[in-house]
């Protein structure tokens, strides 16, 4: 019996809080499938579904029943564990702030600083 209710539980969330609810749709795509056989007696499952899904959507006469398709539209406005529209980015306007400075550099004779006594410390030790 709790197994029963864990699944009862888990379904209902998938099929409410998730986009699981658009396999629901399953059987209609099939019966759109044969429609479009009757139609057409050489088209395979994959045209289908690349006309579809994978192709410029076309506004015929049956652009009511293809926009019945599983995962065609969404129903949803919000959804709760849809974060992309939870953390959108704000959009920031920042001036750019330009200022110069004025350092004044000092040059240094590098001939007057050598020490000429570095020949007194490196000297060997004496008794």
């Amino acid at each position: 019996m709790k197994n029963a209710i864990v699944l009862f539980l888990i379904s209902l969330y998938l099929l409410g809080a998730t986009e699981a609810y658009q396999l629901l749709k399953l059987p209609f795509l099939v019966e759109h499938y044969k429609t479009h056989q009757q139609y057409d007696n050489g088209i395979s499952f994959s045209k289908f579904i690349k006309m579809h899904y994978f192709q410029q959507q076309t506004y015929d006469s049956d652009y009511q029943q293809d926009m019945q398709l599983p995962f065609k539209s969404s129903n949803r406005t919000v959804s709760l564990l849809n974060f992309v529209t939870l953390f959108v980015p704000k959009q920031m306007v920042t001036a750019n702030v330009y200022f110069e400075l004025s350092r004044t550099y000092l040059v240094i004779n590098d001939e007057e600083h050598i020490s000429y006594n570095y020949g007194n410390i490196f000297q060997p030790p004496r008794a």
